[in-house]
């Protein structure tokens, strides 16, 4: 059986995972991508958590800094309907509540030169449960993908 979705390149980012505080997903490489979709799931959440994604200039990372990205979120709890396309600044990041799913956008065109790498970052006052999967469109489709993860 054949890729149906030909280009689709589904890499794990972050697994479920309960903390207090950050979280990091994996350090996902974009030179070989064209763009990149990171699918993050809330199950519990803190009082305060916050989304961001930030670029990095390499795998470490050493310098990572947060990015404007697109976004949809799910418009009510336990529900697949999307709200509208979002234009977020970097530094301010994306609120999610419990039972929500949020859509984060990024094309490899719009990174920094030198900042080829990208993650997602939760930030929670309060413990959260979190959970977080990176679809990616790669630049040069292969039945069998090379890996994405730095």
């Amino acid at each position: 059986m054949s890729n149906r979705l030909g280009e689709l390149h589904v890499i794990p980012g972050l697994a479920p995972v309960s903390a207090t505080g950050a979280l990091y997903g994996d350090v996902i490489n974009m030179e070989s991508l064209l763009e990149l979709e990171i699918d993050v799931l809330a199950g519990v959440v803190g009082t305060s958590q916050t989304i961001t994604v930030e670029e990095c200039d390499d795998v470490i990372p050493t310098t990572p800094t947060a990015i404007a990205y697109t976004y949809q979120k799910s418009s009510a709890v336990g529900t697949d309907t999307m709200g509208a396309v979002t234009l977020i600044s970097g530094t301010a990041g994306t609120t999610m509540v419990a039972g929500t799913i949020l859509r984060i956008f990024i094309q490899s065109a719009d990174l920094s030169a030198g900042y080829p790498f990208v993650r997602v970052k939760c930030t929670s006052s309060g413990t959260c449960l979190i959970a977080a999967m990176y679809i990616a469109r790669d630049r040069y489709p292969q039945e069998i993908p090379v890996s994405a993860i730095a």
